[in-house]
């Protein structure tokens, strides 16, 4: 697989989403046709408008899809896909809808093993985060390049305080946010900052934060291109339940809860 070629398609299909994204920025409510989906959770014409500029963007690389807002294929059949591309097209759509604040575009190319590419893009940023075995973790301009190479990121070792992210809904306390190899042996051991989405992973790949931690169930396609980050850094998120890290393409696309430290 030319693996430079399909980070290219993910960064330019990151890049047509998150511009369709900034372009409904502004318009109302009334004309984003808001609705609840079948788990309660909103979708609009801006999660829908990105869903297809992604698929088309990836196209080219004859993958399949898997789109949180796409038609999803029988576990009897994708269960044989080699290769397919997990993709969120508006990750943290409450935050768009409440704030136009807090959301990214997740692309993800995914093997038997799980992520071999991750791509998010932040698109009020303007800043699109990649990791992939071709270049390690990198930045990229949500402008288009001439090629597929960025800016590396280098993050700085972690130090007290250790800074973990936790979604906006998190419950859970501090010590049942940490992973089983951390204990808070002092109070200012650790800072919680609460964040949404994918940007959590982006944090963590650059530096900004040291631990990302969820109690509750994920989506596989909030999560995958995160991961998909944090695996070019040698980084794994590990699944609460098991230990061991993420699956990817269950019957169910669900998981239960994660963590991931660089600490």
């Amino acid at each position: 697989m030319d693996m430079l070629g399909m980070l290219g398609l993910a960064l330019n299909a990151a890049r047509q989403g998150a511009r369709v994204l900034l372009a409904h920025m502004d318009r109302p409510d009334d004309e984003l046709v808001i609705r609840a989906k079948r788990d309660g959770t909103p979708v609009s014409a801006a999660d829908m408008a990105s869903h297809r500029a992604i698929e088309v963007a990836l196209a080219p690389s004859g993958i399949p899809v898997i789109s949180e807002e796409g038609e999803l294929p029988p576990y009897a059949v994708r269960k044989l896909w080699p290769y397919y591309w997990l993709v969120d097209p508006l990750d943290g759509t409450a935050s768009f809808l409440q704030q136009r604040s807090g959301f990214a575009v997740n692309i993800a190319l995914c093997g038997p093993d799980g992520p071999i590419i991750g791509v998010v893009a932040d698109p009020l940023e303007g800043v699109v985060y990649s990791g992939s075995p071709v270049f390690g973790g990198q930045t990229h301009s949500l402008h288009p390049a001439p090629s597929a190479s960025g800016i590396p990121l280098r993050p700085l070792p972690p130090a007290r305080p250790y800074r973990l992210l936790a979604s906006s809904t998190e419950r859970a306390s501090l010590e049942e946010l940490l992973p089983p190899h951390l204990l808070p042996s002092a109070p200012d051991d650790f800072v919680v900052t609460r964040m949404s989405g994918a940007q959590k992973f982006c944090h963590i790949a650059a530096g900004r934060a040291d631990l990302h931690s969820r109690t509750g169930p994920y989506m596989e396609w909030d999560c995958a291109a995160g991961d998909g980050l944090l695996r070019a850094q040698g980084l794994a998120v590990i699944d609460r339940h098991t230990g061991a890290p993420l699956r990817y393409n269950s019957p169910t696309l669900l998981v239960q809860g994660l963590w991931v430290s660089r600490v």
